[in-house]
């Protein structure tokens, strides 16, 4: 699908959810953008990265907006909804070799559907992904937009919105597998409500759970093609923070920022005795993750 994009105020798209909502990257000054009379309210990111624009409005293909006192036309996507299901989303720059393995490892996990925004130069995305786009498995979005004005941030806040009725939303990369240590419970559902139930949560009242990161290495420069980086066990200490990824519960979330909810509810972190995620730092970066470290895990191969 191709973004509603408005270029000469940066919103990167137009959508409908129930509101009609724009997504921009924090750029100052604040827009004023009207629909029919009615101002539209914002979200902002605490970290001045992502704003969300939205309005209660009825659906309309086209509309058009009064933005800082000027009309523009614009279309308005309308995405699936995927209700009460369990779906990532991950932003991918040229790394069309390692997208099919992320996916099968998370359909196995028992993700449902995967929003793959696509920043590549030259991609093959659209042909790679072919059967799984025929088979609703993909929804395949182009996101050619700069990296330094927070390509992944905005990505995330989208699909945050326009996937607003998913059960939960993952927020990984495609470099990023997620280890859960029973493997008795090697379904992602599953071990959540294995976490609710143990702590008494309330789904309600969070905006989803974070995992703890654990860096692999390759300092051999061992084969890493098609699933062969799996068997390669050079690891970190778990990280204690600053490199979480999480699974959001979206109607719980107003703005995200690449490790966590800057605006919503509170995240609950995950204890590493159970599940963190492997972040497999050499895939596709020839100079990268080539640290020699005296740690092996391997327990991720049990999943395969």
């Amino acid at each position: 699908m191709d973004p509603c994009q408005i270029e000469e105020y940066k919103i990167y798209d137009v959508f409908y959810n129930g509101n009609i909502v724009l997504i921009s990257p924090f750029i100052d000054p604040i827009l004023e953008i009207k629909y029919m009379g009615k101002v539209f309210s914002c979200n902002e990111c605490s970290d001045n990265h992502t704003r969300i624009y939205f309005l209660e409005s009825e659906y309309s293909e086209t509309i058009e907006l009064q933005i800082n006192g000027f009309n523009i036309k614009t279309r308005v996507n309308k995405y699936p909804e995927f209700k009460d299901e369990i779906i990532f989303s991950t932003l991918v720059k040229d790394e069309d070799a390692y997208i099919l393995q992320w996916i099968d490892y998370y359909m196995k996990l028992g993700v449902n559907r995967f929003i793959i925004y696509d920043n590549s130069t030259n991609s093959t995305l659209a042909e790679r992904l072919k059967p799984c786009i025929q088979d609703n498995i993909v929804v395949l979005i182009k996101w050619t937009y700069p990296y330094n004005l927070k390509a992944q941030h905005t990505q995330q806040n989208h699909s945050i919105y326009a996937f607003q009725n998913s059960k939960y939303i993952g927020l990984f990369d495609i470099d990023e597998y997620i280890n859960i240590q029973d493997k008795s419970m090697n379904n992602i559902n599953t071990f959540l409500e294995f976490i609710i139930k143990k702590h008494l949560i309330n789904p309600d009242e969070i905006s989803g759970f974070m995992f703890l990161n654990r860096f692999f290495y390759n300092p051999w420069r061992l084969p890493c093609e098609n699933m062969d980086f799996f068997d390669i066990c050079n690891c970190d200490e778990i990280s204690e923070e600053g490199f979480e990824k999480s699974i959001v519960i979206p109607k719980n979330v107003k703005t995200f920022s690449i490790h966590v909810a800057t605006e919503g509810k509170e995240t609950i972190l995950l204890d590493k005795r159970y599940v963190y995620f492997n972040h497999y730092y050499f895939l596709n970066k020839e100079n990268r993750g080539l640290n020699n470290t005296n740690l092996m895990d391997n327990s991720i191969l049990l999943t395969l």
